[in-house]
Formats: structure tokens, C-alpha cells, sequence
């Protein structure tokens, strides 16, 4: 196996660490309450992101439902 030796006009790795570093040191120090504040409003504001808790929340609602149960009101994607 060869290597060759180049220059990367982007290292995937290195712009994680700084994300991840950037996002540490924001939440660091917030409550659970502030947290989830933080969270729900990252959310609200990324397309992407806001389509996971809905589609979560309404795996487990059929989930419920066909076990016969009452799905858990805190999954529920029109509460927010």
C-alpha cells in the first residue's frame, strides 16, 4: 500500500474536532433545562434535524398503538 503525498483542501477530521470543541465549550455549563432549550431551538432551525424527532415520535406512537397501548404524550411531534 502506497501513500501519496497531498495536500487537502479540506480535513474532514480536523473540522469535527472543532465543531465538537466549539459545542462543548458552549454547553459546558448549562442546565438540563437550558440544554434542552438549546437543542429544541438547533432543531427548529435545521431541516434535517427537525425531521428526526418526528419520524422517531411517530415510529413509537404505531409502535404503541399496535402493542395496544398508549403512546407516551412526550413523543408527540405536535407538542413543540
Amino acid at each position: 500500500m502506497t501513500s501519496k503525498n497531498r495536500t487537502k483542501s479540506f480535513d474532514c477530521v480536523e473540522s469535527v474536532r472543532e465543531i465538537r470543541d466549539r459545542v462543548s465549550a458552549e454547553i459546558a455549563k448549562m442546565s438540563y433545562e437550558e440544554l434542552r432549550q438549546w437543542l429544541d431551538a438547533r432543531v427548529q432551525q435545521d431541516p434535517f434535524f427537525a425531521r428526526i424527532p418526528q419520524s422517531r415520535a411517530s415510529d413509537a406512537t404505531e409502535t404503541m398503538q399496535d402493542a395496544g397501548r398508549e403512546p407516551d404524550p412526550r413523543l408527540d411531534p405536535t407538542r413543540r
